[in-house]
């Protein structure tokens, strides 16, 4: 059972980031979304992603690094997700800068879980780091100036770091 969720959660992050390039692309390329349209995916996305990180929680990882601090992450994100979802014009002048938050935030975390690969002697620590450096610029300057072309940087920045965590400190299932 716990091979499934790793599995299930090793696919997930994966699928996260390519939903993370997509949108990031999207942003960079076109800014046709509506109010409506723009909570309606971001809350979507915000609630698999949180359901995602919390499977992968209980999945137990063979390092215990990827998903050490998703089960609070994951729920922040569902309950965002659903704000955002069910309130959305209320907080709209708040999601450019809560995009750059969670990416900070994220990216704060993976600075941790990269010192953490090191002393497992994860090769690719350094990858995750750096990405975890990249993104987090991104998160800030989506807080401090946000825009289209920012927000779409800071995704594929996220949907990077996201994809790098996983692929380097969770092995396939096969291999565990």
């Amino acid at each position: 059972m716990k091979l499934k969720r790793l599995k299930f959660a090793r696919f997930g992050y994966i699928l996260i980031s390519v939903l993370f390039y997509i949108s990031g692309l999207y942003c960079i390329l076109s800014h046709r979304l509506g109010l409506k349209e723009s909570a309606i995916i971001s809350g979507i996305i915000l609630i698999a992603y949180g359901i995602i990180k919390v499977i992968g929680y209980v999945s137990k990882d063979i390092y215990s690094l990827a998903f050490q601090y998703d089960f609070a992450c994951g729920t922040l994100l569902i309950v965002l997700g659903l704000i955002v979802l069910f309130v959305y014009a209320r907080f709209f002048e708040y999601l450019s800068p809560g995009l750059g938050v969670l990416i900070l935030l994220d990216s704060l975390l993976s600075i941790q879980t990269s010192i953490d690969a090191r002393k497992f002697g994860i090769r690719q620590w350094q990858v995750i780091l750096a990405a975890s450096l990249v993104a987090g610029t991104f998160g800030v300057i989506q807080i401090v100036a946000g825009s289209y072309l920012t927000a779409g940087l800071a995704l594929l920045a996220e949907g990077f770091l996201r994809q790098c965590v996983v692929l380097y400190t969770v092995p396939p299932a096969h291999h565990v």
